[in-house]
């Protein structure tokens, strides 16, 4: 088969060495030299075209685009793009294989059609950063080896199919795959019945291999994933400002399985937001609103445990800030996809396919690419700013937040007037959450409340996650009824979610983030 033709672009005196390096490498590896083509205008052999049209006719021609942006721009007349820009241009337009690689400058200032030209790279591309020609290699390979997984020519499996030796049933949590099947009935259909066993359930999920259990089962149902993969957790920080410098106001760990991490890890976020409550002016209900919209952060939270890099030490990391919220994983863009892709209608490749299977089954994700768009639209619709996403070593969603100068919590002029005074306290974020709730659906309460009435409630309650003695409380019902009579049956048709393993004394329930009535 003929090889793929790399195109490695650059300002040439600024990285005469890395261009040479990595020509070797491509060159000389025993993988790489068997499949890829390098090219670079050094190695070229005379032509009567000019230079210029010489490196435009090879970026035109190549599979794979790799750009080294540093501290110059490159020759360029005031109104003229530089050689490499117009390299990146036209190898865009044939439909290379595009990743940019970015030198870090240790603090020097890049030229300033440099710095736009590097501001263009990373809103377009998957890059990365180096510091010296060893780590750029590094990078490089990565990013050709993930090439060859794309097109098929090396095989090797996801993280979720892959297994671990010392694995057996006996790591599995029966009762959670139990549940999984409930709802996953009432969600999407299930074939599978409730009477089905748990070797049957991950059969039919495919995720048994050899009748051991493969990591996604352990992610979605282990009795103690993290004894595994102790990075396989969501780390939640609360910062008053808008830098990450300490003390921290709030910090919290969520572990368990990827089911409970997003659940605790979504309600954590959603009691750190303001809440609007309003007036009942057009109906006996306060309509309650909080400042960006929770399925918003339900789905890139998500996102980010379904497609982040389980190989990788680092763990999903959710930073609340005062004018934003940040969400991080370890993770990137699949080779099909750009990150102008996420924009617009696109197809869906999970790098943890088997383990998304289980997130679409509970209703969590959709799996035709919708999540980015529905964020989009979401924030459009609460008349706030998409969504920002980049592409560093990691996976970065970036999501802003309403000015929190002009915040309106109207629940009442005291609490008002005590929130605006206390915003960076901790009792002011319980108040504009969990407080705020339970005021807004006593209003709902009587004496005497239909069934239907009283789950319709607790829905509205569980925005933010409430303990059984907690709904009681407010309901002004029976612990034991609701414990032993309402909150099982929500459960089990999928309303509401624990977000603890089920011995826990402080359970705790949320109202599902895709339950409609």
């Amino acid at each position: 088969m003929a090889k793929f033709k790399v195109f490695i672009s650059s300002v040439q005196d600024e990285f005469l060495i890395e261009r040479q390096r990595l020509y070797d490498f491509i060159k000389n590896d025993e993988l790489f030299t068997e499949y890829f083509d390098p090219f670079i205008f050094e190695k070229a052999t005379a032509q009567d075209a000019s230079a210029s049209q010489l490196y435009i006719e090879q970026a035109k021609l190549c599979d794979v685009y790799i750009v080294l942006v540093g501290q110059q721009y490159g020759n360029a007349l005031k109104d003229m793009l530089s050689p490499t820009e117009q390299e990146y241009i036209v190898a865009g337009k044939a439909n290379a294989y595009r990743v940019g690689f970015i030198k870090d400058l240790n603090g020097e200032k890049r030229d300033s059609r440099e710095e736009t030209f590097f501001r263009k790279v990373q809103s377009e591309l998957t890059y990365r950063e180096f510091a010296n020609v060893e780590v750029l290699i590094s990078h490089v390979k990565s990013s050709l080896k993930e090439y060859l997984k794309y097109k098929g020519i090396i095989q090797t499996k996801s993280f979720d199919e892959q297994t671990l030796d010392e694995v057996s049933l006996q790591d599995i949590d029966d009762e959670k795959v139990s549940k999984f099947v409930k709802i996953a009935n009432q969600y999407r259909g299930f074939p599978l019945s409730e009477a089905a066993s748990t070797e049957q359930v991950l059969q039919h999920l495919r995720l048994m291999r050899k009748g051991v259990p493969c990591n996604g089962a352990l992610l979605a149902f282990g009795k103690d994933p993290q004894y595994f993969f102790p990075t396989a957790v969501i780390k939640c920080a609360w910062f008053l400002g808008t830098e990450t410098v300490k003390p921290m106001e709030d910090y919290q760990t969520f572990d368990g399985d990827v089911l409970e991490q997003i659940n605790r890890s979504t309600s954590w976020v959603m009691s750190k937001l303001s809440l609007h409550v309003g007036l009942r002016d057009k109906s006996v209900q306060n309509d309650t609103e909080y400042e960006l919209p929770r399925s918003v952060i339900f789905e890139t939270i998500v996102n980010a445990v379904a497609h982040r890099d389980y190989n990788s030490n680092g763990s999903v990391q959710i930073s609340v800030f005062r004018n934003r919220i940040v969400v991080r994983n370890p993770g990137t863009l699949p080779v099909d996809l750009k990150l102008e892709d996420l924009s617009k209608e696109h197809g869906s490749f999970p790098h943890n396919p088997f383990l998304a299977e289980v997130l679409y089954q509970t209703g969590y994700i959709e799996k035709y690419g919708t999540g980015t768009l529905e964020n989009i639209r979401k924030m459009h619709e609460a008349k706030l700013l998409a969504p920002d996403i980049n592409l560093t070593a990691e996976f970065i969603t970036t999501i802003w937040r309403k000015n929190v100068d002009n915040l309106n919590v109207n629940v009442d002029n005291n609490l008002a007037s005590n929130l605006a005074s206390n915003l960076a306290s901790n009792l002011a974020s319980n108040l504009a959450s969990k407080d705020a709730i339970n005021k807004s659906v006593c209003s709902c309460i009587a004496k005497r409340m239909s069934r239907e009435a009283i789950e319709d409630c607790i829905l509205r309650l569980c925005i933010i996650e409430h303990s059984t003695e907690e709904l009681a409380n407010v309901l002004q019902k029976n612990v034991r009824y609701l414990r032993n009579e309402i909150i099982p049956s929500m459960v089990q048709e999928g309303k509401l979610l624990p977000t603890k393993q089920k011995t826990d004394p402080s359970q705790c329930y949320i109202t599902h983030p895709k339950w409609k009535k």
